[in-house]
């Protein structure tokens, strides 16, 4: 049991270390572009036949709003990586493609980082249990380059489509509904919902939910859910900056520059900051981020903050109502979130200089 538990976690370590990187990079690149070109910067730009129809990237708007779209596009990929990176650590290199395309469908179905971790150990031991098949001589060679991506895609693509995105869809939509009805009650209740639910899976569907139902009650005019949305989004990258500064020796020094980059994505409204510790520590961390995030909605709106921008992170506050109200939020429900995970969060186990093996390409076709 020991050993199992240490081989998922190094199967799920090996997908966070590739996904650290791409974090990183759409975050900051997304922060620099809302930093200098505007809060809204994502829609400076129409699209015309394509996205990049109309624009001008030697004008100061249209430079940022590329920088913008690399960062977004980025950050897009963040989940697939981490699937893919879980799936090759479990498959070896045939888990790479079906890894790639159905972290990808995680992503865009807004499952999130929880289904495409979930999704990366059924692609790992389908890809293994498909190494065992005794093929014909002359298809051997054919097994890693079509046979594996082929089938593994296939197979677990259609068991995420059909078990998982059908009844998610359907259990979203009642859950946006619910939250939508509570805006008739107290301020801070709402406020506390939606803030617990941005904090709960941070950018997978309970996620995606509260947002939508706040955009939907901001479309009505209603807007102290989009403010309790903003801020649910930013305490959780900047409570975890908070729980490093407090207790050091429990963060790893990948973790440690990790955390550093959280901070400025969380300024930004970028919550995706938070995955690699999610997703290493999801049963610490959740607990930290919602209890922050639920205090943080609870406080800002109560007070009687409120937000017409959907998006934009601290460059937004000073157009809110409240905006002094909405800071005091924010440094509390951070301050509780890494109060907390600083407590509960387990010391690093000794560091190893272990250098992982490098990717590849060795394609063994063989035609006879």
């Amino acid at each position: 049991m020991a050993r199992q538990k240490f081989e998922i976690k190094k199967h799920v370590m090996t997908g966070i270390s590739y996904m650290i990187p791409i974090i990183v990079c759409g975050g900051i690149l997304s922060a620099l572009a809302k930093g200098f070109g505007g809060y809204d910067i994502g829609s400076a730009v129409e699209a015309g036949a394509t996205p990049f129809t109309n624009l001008n990237p030697f004008t100061w708007i249209g430079f940022w709003w590329g920088v913008n779209k690399l960062g977004s596009i980025a950050m897009d990929f963040a989940v697939a990586v981490m699937t893919a990176g879980v799936a090759y650590s479990i498959a070896g290199r045939p888990g790479i493609v079906p890894g790639v395309v159905i972290g990808y469908c995680s992503s865009q179905s807004k499952a999130g980082f929880l289904g495409g971790l979930l999704m990366a150990f059924i692609i790992g031991y389908f890809v293994n249990w498909i190494k065992t098949w005794k093929l014909p001589k002359w298809c051997e060679g054919l097994k890693p380059v079509m046979f594996i991506p082929v089938l593994s895609t296939l197979v677990c693509g259609m068991i995420f489509l059909c078990v998982f995105s059908i009844p998610l869809a359907y259990i979203m939509n009642v859950f946006q509904q619910w939250i939508i009805s509570l805006n008739g009650g107290a301020k801070a209740v709402i406020g506390g919902v939606i803030g617990a639910c941005m904090g709960f899976d941070l950018g997978g569907p309970v996620n995606k939910t509260a947002s939508m139902a706040a955009n939907a009650l901001g479309a009505d005019g209603i807007y102290g859910p989009m403010a309790a949305k903003i801020i649910g989004g930013m305490t959780p990258p900047i409570g975890i900056f908070l729980a490093a500064l407090i207790k050091k020796k429990k963060f790893s020094k990948v973790e440690l520059e990790t955390a550093k980059t959280a901070f400025p994505m969380g300024l930004c409204f970028i919550t995706e900051g938070v995955l690699p510790f999610a997703a290493a520590d999801p049963v610490r961390v959740i607990p930290s981020c919602m209890i922050g995030s639920a205090i943080a909605g609870a406080i800002a709106v109560g007070m009687g903050c409120e937000s017409a921008a959907g998006h934009g992170g601290i460059f937004v506050v000073p157009m809110m109502t409240q905006p002094i109200w909405f800071l005091v939020a924010l440094a509390v429900g951070s301050a509780v979130t890494g109060i907390i995970y600083a407590a509960i969060k387990k010391p690093p186990q000794e560091e190893t200089d272990e250098k992982e093996e490098e990717l590849d390409i060795d394609l063994d076709i063989q035609i006879q």
